[in-house]
């Protein structure tokens, strides 16, 4: 089985992603949807 790669996110994306959550408009599973992450 091949190993899947894992992603590398720069530090803009997640500081964008992150006050997005901050300022509560979307929830937390569309955004998540939006950026193509997991929930976890």
């Amino acid at each position: 089985m091949a190993k899947r790669k894992r992603r590398r996110f720069t530090p803009e994306f997640k500081a964008e992603v992150v006050l997005e959550a901050l300022h509560g408009e979307t929830s937390q599973a569309e955004l998540c949807q939006r950026h193509n992450l997991s929930e976890d």
